[in-house]
């Protein structure tokens, strides 16, 4: 079921746009605000946003964030899928400041939702490719969706834990020190706040269901690093 991120501030219109969704049978989620739609964004992980490019006043008088600023917020936030805009705006250069933002769909207002629809799946379609799913017998990592199934649960992962885990998984078998980690998966420099990757490790330990005495994906070699020896079945 594909997760779709709806930013409109017309509470009437964005409640169109999820009853509409939801029936078509997938999972939805909307905000009518930026601060809303970026928080949405992390906890939701969505598979395509819908972002409204003229959105009106924020709460208390604020200025609100409009469509493109979301869109660059969430791309500076390391949100790599769809990104379509719904607008009034059907000028070409409103189209090209979207598309240099990183869109990659533009939808003009009046719309018809079947035809948003046909955008929304044209997108996932193209941002489609290999799933990134793992299997440890009973254990199940799907990295696009951000979570680990087990028998008889399912932990979800933050935006920082999938990063982790998914380098973990690239680099099965090599030994990463904490230095290295905080470099490619946090972007810092070397030797600093090292405490930070022992604690992300311990959370995805946790999640993934593994013991650090005994170790069946994650192990710990002491003063050196970490070591991925997880293998996935098939």
């Amino acid at each position: 079921m594909a997760r779709i991120l709806f930013v409109e501030d017309e509470e009437a219109v964005l409640k169109r746009l999820l009853k509409y969704f939801e029936r078509e049978g997938f999972e939805v989620r909307g905000a009518q605000t930026g601060a809303d739609a970026i928080e949405a964004a992390a906890s939701f992980h969505p598979d395509v946003a819908v972002l409204d490019v003229m959105l009106h006043e924020g709460p208390g008088g604020m200025e609100a964030m409009d469509g493109y600023e979301i869109c660059r917020a969430l791309r500076e936030d390391g949100f790599e899928r769809p990104v379509i805009f719904l607008t009034a705006r059907s000028g070409e250069q409103d189209k090209l400041t979207g598309f240099e933002l990183g869109a990659d769909d533009y939808v003009t207002k009046p719309f018809s939702l079947p035809e948003l629809k046909a955008r929304v799946e044209a997108c996932l379609r193209r941002a489609g490719g290999a799933r990134r799913l793992f299997s440890f017998g009973d254990v199940q990592v799907d990295l696009d969706q951000y979570t680990i199934t087990h028998p008889d649960s399912v932990q979800r992962l933050s935006n920082r834990e999938r990063d982790l885990l998914e380098f973990f998984l690239k680099n099965r078998n090599r030994i990463l020190s904490r230095d290295e980690l905080l470099k490619r998966v946090w972007g810092y420099k070397a030797g600093i706040a090292t405490r930070t990757v022992d604690t992300h490790v311990l959370t995805v330990r946790k999640k993934l269901g593994d013991n650090a005495q005994n170790p069946r994906f994650i192990e710990t070699l002491h003063g050196v690093g970490y070591q991925f020896i997880g293998h996935p079945d098939g």
